[in-house]
């Protein structure tokens, strides 16, 4: 166990901290887009799918960035953890990190007076946001760029502005229109993109 906080603690020092700062300055500048007083269920829903959406993208899509530099993922492989375990490790942070910004979000609504169902919103929000990060996640996964794992999600919410028809059940702001049955279809989705983007990478460049 203590190797896996310090391999946590090391990666959130040494590679992660500044997107966490990014996400930081992210949700303290939303006050300067958005109000947060005396919203209604669908103006609260609107906050977190048109603005809290994007964490999830800055969260999740960097896991993977230390082994974009070749000479240290081999150095890692060559360590007795796993590197599936060290994805497993930076995944689990990400998500505590993830579900703290949505709980800030709904705390800051409720203190301005907003009326929502919190337990529905909480749960609805980090569904979305989770599979939109995952999207991102599975990318730079895949594909050993980060860039491309954060144009992939970007693009993906930009279509379901114009587009989101055509996705179903996988189509992004259906909570703003009081829908929230895509759960059952999101968060299923969301842990294959994560579990794919993991094992498809070891195949892919584990050799």
């Amino acid at each position: 166990m203590e190797k896996y906080l310090r391999a946590g603690s090391s990666f959130v020092r040494r590679q992660y901290g500044p997107h966490l700062l990014l996400t930081l300055l992210f949700c303290m500048m939303s006050g300067f887009f958005l109000s947060f007083r005396n919203l209604g269920p669908d103006q609260a829903a609107k906050v977190m799918e048109m603005y809290g959406a994007f964490t999830g993208i800055l969260l999740l899509t960097p896991l993977f960035l230390p082994e974009q530099n070749r000479e240290i993922w081999l150095l890692k492989e060559s360590k007795e953890t796993p590197l599936w375990k060290l994805y497993l490790i930076r995944l689990f942070l990400a998500i505590i990190f993830l579900a703290v910004v949505i709980t800030l979000f709904l705390q800051r609504m409720k203190q301005g007076g907003s009326q929502f169902e919190w337990k529905e919103l909480w749960i609805g929000s980090f569904c979305e946001i989770f599979f939109l990060g995952s999207i991102g996640f599975f990318v730079s996964g895949i594909t050993n760029q980060i860039i491309l794992g954060y144009m992939t999600a970007v693009i993906y919410f930009m279509v379901n502005i114009g587009g989101a028809k055509y996705l179903g059940k996988f189509a992004l702001f259906q909570m703003v229109k009081g829908t929230y049955d895509f759960i059952i279809f999101m968060f299923p989705a969301a842990l294959l993109f994560v579990a794919g983007g993991i094992l498809l990478r070891e195949k892919i460049y584990g050799a």
